[in-house]
Protein backbone atom coordinates (compact mmCIF):
# COMPACT_ATOMS: atom_id res chain seq x y z
CA UNK A 1 0.00 0.00 0.00
CA UNK A 2 2.75 2.34 1.33
CA UNK A 3 4.73 1.61 -2.67
CA UNK A 4 1.25 2.49 -4.75
CA UNK A 5 0.87 6.21 -2.30
CA UNK A 6 4.48 6.96 -3.40
CA UNK A 7 3.79 6.41 -6.92
CA UNK A 8 1.01 7.93 -7.04
CA UNK A 9 1.96 10.47 -5.37
CA UNK A 10 4.88 10.86 -7.62
CA UNK A 11 2.78 10.38 -10.42
CA UNK A 12 1.00 13.54 -9.61
CA UNK A 13 3.04 15.90 -7.81
CA UNK A 14 5.84 15.34 -10.76
CA UNK A 15 4.78 18.18 -13.36
CA UNK A 16 4.52 20.28 -10.37
CA UNK A 17 7.98 19.82 -9.68
CA UNK A 18 8.69 20.19 -13.21
CA UNK A 19 7.29 23.47 -13.61
CA UNK A 20 4.52 21.68 -16.01
CA UNK A 21 0.87 22.35 -15.08
CA UNK A 22 -0.68 19.19 -15.62
CA UNK A 23 -4.00 19.82 -18.47
CA UNK A 24 -7.04 17.76 -16.96
CA UNK A 25 -9.68 17.57 -19.95
CA UNK A 26 -13.32 17.27 -18.72
CA UNK A 27 -15.59 14.43 -18.96
CA UNK A 28 -16.95 13.15 -22.09
CA UNK A 29 -20.35 11.30 -21.90
CA UNK A 30 -20.43 8.49 -23.91
CA UNK A 31 -23.53 7.74 -26.77
CA UNK A 32 -24.77 4.90 -28.56
CA UNK A 33 -26.46 5.91 -31.48
CA UNK A 34 -26.22 8.97 -30.50
CA UNK A 35 -28.00 9.24 -27.59
CA UNK A 36 -26.04 8.79 -23.79
CA UNK A 37 -25.79 5.80 -22.29
CA UNK A 38 -27.63 5.51 -19.23
CA UNK A 39 -27.86 2.66 -17.04
CA UNK A 40 -29.41 4.29 -14.28
CA UNK A 41 -27.06 5.02 -10.99
CA UNK A 42 -23.97 3.05 -9.78
CA UNK A 43 -23.15 1.89 -13.29
CA UNK A 44 -19.45 -0.07 -13.48
CA UNK A 45 -18.20 0.29 -16.92
CA UNK A 46 -14.65 -1.33 -17.97
CA UNK A 47 -12.95 -1.00 -21.58
CA UNK A 48 -11.45 -4.63 -23.13
CA UNK A 49 -11.22 -5.61 -26.73
CA UNK A 50 -14.28 -8.35 -26.25
CA UNK A 51 -14.21 -9.16 -29.97
CA UNK A 52 -10.53 -9.33 -30.46
CA UNK A 53 -11.44 -6.89 -33.39
CA UNK A 54 -8.42 -4.38 -32.38
CA UNK A 55 -10.92 -1.67 -30.58
CA UNK A 56 -11.71 -1.59 -26.92
CA UNK A 57 -15.27 -2.40 -25.92
CA UNK A 58 -17.59 -1.17 -23.30
CA UNK A 59 -18.27 -3.55 -20.90
CA UNK A 60 -20.61 -1.69 -18.08
CA UNK A 61 -22.05 -3.56 -15.04
CA UNK A 62 -25.82 -2.16 -14.06
CA UNK A 63 -27.19 -1.42 -10.98
CA UNK A 64 -30.66 -2.76 -11.54
CA UNK A 65 -30.81 -6.23 -12.10
CA UNK A 66 -27.47 -7.01 -12.01
CA UNK A 67 -26.95 -7.44 -15.78
CA UNK A 68 -23.83 -7.03 -17.64
CA UNK A 69 -24.01 -4.88 -20.86
CA UNK A 70 -22.12 -5.41 -23.97
CA UNK A 71 -21.38 -2.25 -26.18
CA UNK A 72 -19.38 -3.39 -29.21
CA UNK A 73 -16.77 -1.03 -30.32
CA UNK A 74 -17.43 0.00 -34.49
CA UNK A 75 -15.52 2.75 -33.86
CA UNK A 76 -11.44 2.83 -32.83
CA UNK A 77 -10.07 3.54 -29.69
CA UNK A 78 -9.26 7.12 -29.97
CA UNK A 79 -12.95 7.97 -31.76
CA UNK A 80 -15.64 5.18 -30.27
CA UNK A 81 -18.71 4.56 -32.08
CA UNK A 82 -21.25 2.21 -29.91
CA UNK A 83 -24.51 1.28 -31.48
CA UNK A 84 -26.38 -0.96 -29.82
CA UNK A 85 -25.80 -3.51 -26.80
CA UNK A 86 -26.25 -7.14 -25.48
CA UNK A 87 -26.60 -8.46 -22.13
CA UNK A 88 -23.87 -11.01 -21.18
CA UNK A 89 -25.10 -14.37 -21.34
CA UNK A 90 -24.67 -18.41 -20.43
CA UNK A 91 -26.64 -21.29 -21.44
CA UNK A 92 -29.23 -18.44 -23.35
CA UNK A 93 -30.07 -16.82 -19.80
CA UNK A 94 -29.02 -13.21 -18.63
CA UNK A 95 -25.73 -13.44 -16.27
CA UNK A 96 -27.37 -11.44 -13.52
CA UNK A 97 -25.31 -10.54 -10.43
CA UNK A 98 -26.33 -9.65 -6.76
CA UNK A 99 -27.11 -6.33 -6.63
CA UNK A 100 -29.18 -3.86 -4.33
Amino acid sequence: MQKLSVLVAVTFLSPLALGVTPLFIGPEQVTDGGVPIDVGYYGAPAMYDWNLDGAKDLILGQFTEGKIRLYENKGTDQAPEFDGYTFFQSGGNDITLPYG
